[in-house]
């Protein structure tokens, strides 16, 4: 979870290739889960039915009074002659296998009115630091498992030669070692082998692993590693390569990477200290007294700290976070039990009042989370949970113990001199015949919960801050905290007060409906107007193209067999249908005032696509657009529509709530709402809602042939392992840049490039001729959801493809077709905010203007010196207004161009194409077209819904076969995701 701002982004560590250009970030360091904190529950489940566990605790809104310190100059070194010599350089020594270079930067924007604004960064000095970095190689059998690396890296510091430098060495729980003073192993190609004894491995290697390495020995088998020294990394040499002193090209990754890996396991070594993750860190002295949260779980704050480098200095990023963690302690301050959180998670104090059928329906929760057994004295080791039993308890479960069946119950009394309170109650099973009861197993404390979060508004009472805040948390508590936690020589190197950087603020583009225009007026601010920059309505408001003609509309209306609408459901509908279609009329979209209302009743979800198909169509003739209204919020009921309608019958549509939008308040239904679902529907239909003016389209359009705007992306899947990834182009159709239809395709789970690049990139480059009646002479792709340590591979396979693209366009229609291409990449989840620091700045003509808006930076607000890259081109834009919280500006590099546009030319165009998104009338976060691949991402896995619950053990061709020939024909060329 986040801290601090209104949604989340995209993570991604870093790295760059020799010789290929830097990259800004190294690998995240920290020591992974040392305190306990390993996987927690897989479930998610609530609550409990019958009445059991009344809901989730309020969460309250912490208040803090911080007031942040920063640095009194300004920091914006400029590097532009040195990036200049080091192209030249790099020129000299390109290889002809390398066809692409990343993008240098090739100057700073200049456009805009200029401010300084703080950051959540903090000077980082590493000059006179050095380490000398070890890789660790366990057997095959233990190379997979991180935790038991961890555990036994831990192990190895405490023998010769480690223990006499323990202070000295860091890890990173799985195959680095670091040491700030040389270790007796010398050679570089030297593998020297540590053995561990059994009484140190037991308990720490699982039975399943100890069974493999064991083979059919009956005895303790051999247990090792081997250590292997690679080479010195002086902090000297990352020193002058952020600063361009010399053209050597080092490995910044490994360096960045060694500070990252130092500074969180010595922060993880300090007590009370929970990690979740790589680089976020939780303070909690008395866990019990956390506020709680979802079922079984507290809240906490924390800090994500990350080293990274900058033009001219290795920085310190950190950022408040907030993390839900289970319970480990009772109110009193006692340890929990296995028994104490089931009853905590019901809402009970106790256990006797849960039925076990309760406990069992929501075991899910429980899955994974560590426990001790304290009963065994110092020899208990973390154990995760493997089950909750659904028939054994303490009494009715027996055992063969010196000759004859004694129950768990009498065991424990006889063993350990423990009468069990809960003998009833279901065993907790930790894997083999192990059964424990619950009451004798105690949570370990510090554990990351990473189940589903329900409680989203406790979420955001808790870490929506707005900007201020956030700067004096970083600033006066967790640099303090983070400082205290490190040697103190360690500590000496973090800055004390936030870096400021300068800003320009961009002006907003005029935008034009076709009955007004928007256009934002910079005046002082005042409170009030500076809020309307990048926000407006549709009051009065008609789309700049209407919908052509009068459409023919179709609702259907969900229900369940066993929850038919009632009567006044009905009426309601009807009368809020008449209603959506005279406001939407208003706006553009016209349908005949005679529209069908056909009811769909299904027994089943699974079987819900077909219903909606075999009811539609007969009605397919006479049906231009489907409104389904909804009986529930529910994925899988969503996804059975969109699959019958886009993918199986090939009729643009539109979901709708009944709870929503057939609700009345004071007699009257939402017209807001039916306005802001016109949107949507004005787009599918062919219209356009809103366009920039002709001043402010600016290279978008150059001798009245418009550029080919792109957007890429590629989603994940979450939870179901047996799920793929989907990729999707999306693509612009004419000078509007409103209608951006895209193309779907299915890759192997977790493969970041995009595998059909190229088919799909011909796809949209056709779809824009069909339109337009030429081929582009531009090309502008904005590419979501990388990482720093992916560019070069994005670079060689993705643009090669797009090139590729090209090529085979050019082929099947006969003629040269060579656009100018210029790529960009917008980052994955970073951690950099922006603070205001002046509410005016002085514009081109003198005068005051606003240059903050609800105590965040101003949309427009551009920065791309002092926390940027050390020379690729990269800035910072942040497009939208911040409701609540503090804003996240998006974080774009230009991995390729050959259009050669200024920094100015395509900042302003990114820019205003925020202004310009689809269903809202807000400026977004991130430019439309990479969001739009991202909602068709979304939307491409409603198709193939069935393939990732399927066990088919090839899951790219199943999920091929779901989505058959992906968007159906009649629809391919709409946005009918949006």
């Amino acid at each position: 979870m986040s801290g601090g701002n209104r949604g989340s982004s995209r993570g991604g560590r870093g790295g760059s290739r020799g010789g290929r250009g830097d990259s800004r970030g190294g690998a995240r360091g920290g020591r992974g889960d040392s305190r306990g904190g390993a996987r927690g529950g897989r479930g998610g489940a609530r609550g409990g039915r019958g009445g059991y566990g009344g809901g989730d605790a309020q969460v309250v809104k912490p208040e803090y009074t911080f007031k942040p310190e920063y640095e009194s100059t300004i920091t914006a070194p400029d590097p532009l002659q040195k990036i200049k010599e080091l192209v030249a350089e790099e020129e000299k020594n390109r290889k002809p296998e390398d066809p692409y270079q990343l993008v240098r930067r090739p100057g700073y924007g200049t456009v805009g009115i200029k401010t300084k604004v703080g950051t959540n960064y903090l000077k980082f000095q590493v000059s006179g630091l050095n380490y000398w970095y070890y890789n660790v190689t366990f057997q095959d059998a233990i190379s997979a498992k991180r935790k038991i690396k961890n555990d036994l890296l831990e192990i190895l510091l405490t023998k010769k030669p480690f223990d006499g430098l323990r202070g000295k060495i860091s890890h990173d729980g799985s195959s680095a070692l670091y040491s700030s003073a040389p270790l007796p192993i010398k050679k570089e190609d030297e593998k020297v082998k540590f053995v561990f004894e059994p009484e140190d491995y037991r308990g720490v290697i699982s039975s399943t692993v100890m069974t493999t390495l064991r083979g059919k020995s009956k005895s303790d088998p051999e247990i090792y590693c081997t250590v292997e020294f690679i080479h010195k990394l002086s902090m000297d040499d990352l020193t002058n390569w952020v600063k361009i002193n010399d053209k050597k090209n080092i490995e910044s990754t490994a360096y960045i990477t060694a500070l990252n890996v130092v500074l969180g396991y010595q922060i993880s070594k300090s007590s009370n200290i929970f990690m979740a993750g790589k680089s976020k860190f939780f303070f909690i002295d008395h866990p019990e007294k956390c506020q709680s949260f979802q079922r079984g779980l507290y809240i906490a704050n924390g800090y994500f700290a990350s080293v990274l480098p900058t033009y001219d200095n290795v920085m310190l990023n950190v950022r408040p976070v907030a993390g839900a963690f289970f319970k480990s302690h009772n109110k009193d301050g006692s340890q929990m039990s296995v028994a104490d959180l089931v009853a905590d998670y019901f809402g009970q104090t106790d256990l006797k009042k849960v039925p076990n059928s309760e406990i069992i329906g929501q075991k899910s929760f429980f899955k994974g989370i560590r426990i001790l057994r304290t009963y065994l004295g110092h020899k208990s080791k973390p154990k995760g949970i493997f089950d909750i039993s659904n028939s054994e308890t303490a009494n009715n479960y027996k055992f063969d113990c010196d000759g004859k069946q004694t129950s768990v119950a009498q065991y424990f009394a006889s063993k350990y001199n423990m009468k069990l309170k809960y003998p009833d109650a279901p065993l907790v099973h930790l894997g083999g015949s192990n059964y424990v009861p619950m009451e004798a197993c105690m949570i370990v404390p510090g554990q990351e919960y990473k189940g589903d979060v329900t409680d989203v508004r406790g979420v955001l009472a808790f870490s929506t801050h707005r900007p201020n805040v956030i700067a004096g948390l970083v600033q006066q508590d967790g640099v303090k905290k983070l400082s205290t936690s490190v040697e103190a020589e360690e500590a000496k190197r973090i800055g004390t007060k936030l870096v400021v950087v300068p800003s320009r603020v961009l002006s907003a583009p005029t935008l034009e409906y076709k009955n007004t225009k928007i256009q934002f007026v910079e005046k002082p601010a005042d409170g009030k107007s500076e809020k309307a920059k990048g926000s407006w309505d549709l009051i009065n408001k008609q789309f700049y193209t209407p919908v052509p003609g009068v459409k023919k509309l179709t609702v259907l209306v969900l229900q369940q067999s066993r929850r038919p609408l009632r009567d006044d459901d009905k009426r309601d509908i009807e009368e809020a249908c008449t209603e959506f279609v005279a406001e939407v009329a208003k706006h553009g979209v016209k349908f005949a005032k005679n529209f069908t209302i056909k009811p769909v009743t299904y027994d089943r979800v699974e079987n819900l696509t077909k219903d909606i198909v075999s009811t539609m169509k007969p009605l397919q003739a006479q049906t231009d657009y489907v409104l389904t209204i909804l009986n529930q919020k529910e994925k899988a009921i969503y996804a059975s529509v969109k699959t019958a309608l886009d993918r199986d019958l090939g009729i643009l549509n539109q979901c709708t709530l009944a709870n929503k939008f057939a609700k009345k308040k004071f007699g009257k239904f939402d017209i807001q709402m039916y306005a802001l679902m016109s949107m949507k529907t004005c787009i599918k239909l062919g219209g356009a809602n809103h366009v920039l003016s002709k001043n402010d389209v600016g290279k978008l359009v150059i001798n009245g042939l418009p550029t080919l705007v792109l957007g890429a992306d590629v989603t994940h899947p979450t939870g179901n392992t047996n799920a793929t990834s989907i990729a999707a182009v999306v693509g612009s159709v004419d000078e509007k840049f409103n209608s951006f239809p895209g193309s779907i395709s299915v890759q192997e789970q977790k493969q970041e490039t995009i595998s059909e690049m190229s088919k799909m990139c011909v796809e949209r480059i056709m779809e824009y001729y069909k339109s337009v009646g030429k081929l582009p002479k531009c090309v502008l792709f904005y590419r979501d959801g990388v990482s720093l340590g992916q560019f070069n591979i994005v670079l060689d396979t993705e643009v090669t493809a797009i090139k590729n693209a090209f090529a085979t366009v050019a082929n099947q229609l006969g003629t040269q077709f060579d656009p100018k291409l210029t790529f960009v990449t917008i980052l994955k989840s970073h951690n950099t905010r922006f603070f205001p620091l002046e509410k005016n700045a002085k514009n081109a003509q003198g005068k005051d203007v606003a240059v903050q808006a609800q105590d965040n930076i101003m949309p427009g607000s551009i920065v791309e010196k002092g926390v940027t890259s050390r020379s690729l081109y990269d800035f910072y834009l942040q497009s939208q207004q911040a409701l609540q919280g503090t804003a996240i500006p998006g974080h774009y590099y230009v991995l390729y161009d050959e259009n050669h546009w200024t920094p100015d030319e395509l900042q302003k165009v990114t820019y205003n194409l925020c202004s310009i998104f689809g269903r809202a009338t807000k400026s977004v976060r991130v430019v439309p077209p990479a969001y739009y691949a991202d909602l068709l991402c979304e939307r491409a896995t409603c198709y193939v819904q069935t393939a990732a619950l399927s066990k088919n053990k090839n899951p790219v061709e199943a999920a091929k076969k779901a989505l058959g020939s992906g968007i159906h024909k009649n629809v391919n060329g709409r946005m009918i995701y949006i």
